[in-house]
């Protein structure tokens, strides 16, 4: 194996903020350069790679790079083949990936130019037109291959079937245009053929979820010919009055851990390379306000129990690094997972030391919440408020065709609050029992 050296820009910066280096034996090691150091402002790639002088060993660049490629392998696989390179090989991978990358981020050879920069709405995007968006998602919707007129400008991490496009001010939908490195503002997730409700369930959740004061990505199910997708508003865009766009730099929390995507949930963890409740008040305590991002996270927990979202691993949370403040980002990938009975019931975390609602106890509540300052009154009377208020919602997801949703909030809204003792409202003895096992995605 050659050696290898890689430039990593951020953007925002004009110059390479640091190097990734790859030796002969394929171990990586990434350093800072003395400019960046020396800046008047610099900013830490991420938690897990804090800035100072000292290089970081493979083992801690290792996760954070691995985290920057997308996790389904079938999208890395023409590239493996193509370049005879192996899935650990992370640095040969972005010599060929990184100046796409989804973020702030990019890796390019060394010396390369920019490969990201501010767009402009005006002149930095070429429109797709309605037939041209049909085929696209309808092609996402049966996962074939893109169209031959979409390259993907900024290839999602993440299993689903996703892509990152930009909406003009008039609503129409556009692409960057080819070579001008301009950022994307959306991202439509299209769900698969088994699945075809997706975008329905996962929409109310996203709205419920703004509604209750959580702070949420701005979504909305959208029809593209005869596929429902979910079209989301990018959290780490910032688009001016003048129609420029610019990057924010985020980092999810394996990345802020230093955990490989194989260990976003605790299951898969041990020692301290694991997702759990003590790794994830780490993170918190980092950011600038850690007793409102305590706050968020737990009032976010207690979200995800009573919609039957098991999902939130640690690539489903994120912080945003902004005008040097690092805050907790907007609510994404917020979908009520326990509609599919193949989904496990297990949390992505334990709360306290349940594994799931059916384990859970007042004492593991009791304990989760003091390991982020909050007393069990507080949690207990914000669970009660959601539960209120998503009750009182009912009507309106069954008008959504999202009626099995509302069942299974009813479901979990009983247990949660039988186990704090508080009342279960009326509106829960009316609604049908929640199949969890073989219901299948009927919406009705």
């Amino acid at each position: 194996m050659k050696e290898l050296v890689l430039d990593v820009r951020l953007d925002g910066f004009d110059a390479p903020i640091g190097v990734l280096a790859r030796d002969a034996k394929g171990a990586m090691a990434f350093a800072y350069t003395d400019a960046h150091l020396k800046h008047a402002a610099p900013a830490p790639l991420s938690l897990s790679l804090p800035l100072g002088d000292d290089a970081f060993s493979d083992e801690a660049a290792r996760p954070y790079f691995e985290n920057l490629l997308q996790e389904r392998d079938g999208a890395l696989k023409q590239v493996m083949d193509r370049e005879n390179l192996s899935r650990d090989d992370i640095a040969g991978l972005l010599f060929h990936l990184g100046r796409d990358c989804a973020g702030a981020v990019s890796v390019l050879p060394q010396g390369a130019a920019p490969s990201k920069v501010p767009g402009d709405l005006a002149k930095d995007y070429e429109t797709l037109s309605d037939a041209q968006m049909e085929e696209l998602v309808r092609a996402l919707h049966t996962r074939a291959p893109l169209p031959d007129h979409i390259r993907d400008p900024s290839p999602l991490s993440g299993v689903q079937s996703k892509i990152a496009l930009t909406r003009l001010p008039g609503g129409e939908f556009a692409k960057p245009r080819e070579g001008s490195g301009a950022p994307t503002t959306h991202i439509i997730k299209a769900p698969d053929e088994r699945h075809k409700d997706d975008a329905i369930y996962e929409n109310a959740a996203m709205t419920l979820s703004d509604r209750l004061l959580l702070r949420t990505a701005d979504a909305a199910a959208v029809s593209f010919g005869e596929v429902k997708v979910l079209l989301t508003r990018r959290f780490d865009r910032a688009v001016s009055p003048e129609g420029r766009v610019t990057r924010i730099h985020q980092e999810d929390f394996a990345q802020a851990l230093g955990l490989p995507p194989s260990l976003k949930y605790e299951r898969y963890g041990e020692g301290q390379r694991i997702f759990n409740t003590d790794a994830i008040a780490r993170v918190i305590g980092q950011t600038s306000d850690p007793k409102a991002a305590s706050e968020f996270f737990v009032r976010a927990s207690l979200f995800d129990i009573l919609i039957g979202n098991v999902d939130g691993h640690a690539k489903n949370f994120a912080l945003l690094h902004e005008a040097g403040a690092i805050t907790m980002a907007p609510r994404y990938d917020v979908m009520p997972t326990r509609l599919d009975p193949k989904f496990t019931p297990d949390f992505a975390f334990k709360v306290g030391a349940a594994e799931n609602l059916d384990s859970l106890k007042l004492a593991d509540l009791e304990a989760f919440g003091r390991r982020f300052g909050v007393a069990l009154d507080d949690l207990t009377n914000w669970a009660a408020s959601y539960a209120n208020d998503l009750c009182a919602a009912f009507g309106e997801l069954d008008r959504m065709y999202a009626r099995k949703f509302a069942n299974l909030i009813a479901d979990n809204v009983e247990t949660l609050l039988k186990t704090l003792k508080r009342p279960v409202p009326d509106a829960v003895k009316d609604r049908d029992a929640f199949v969890g096992k073989g219901g299948g995605w009927s919406t009705s």
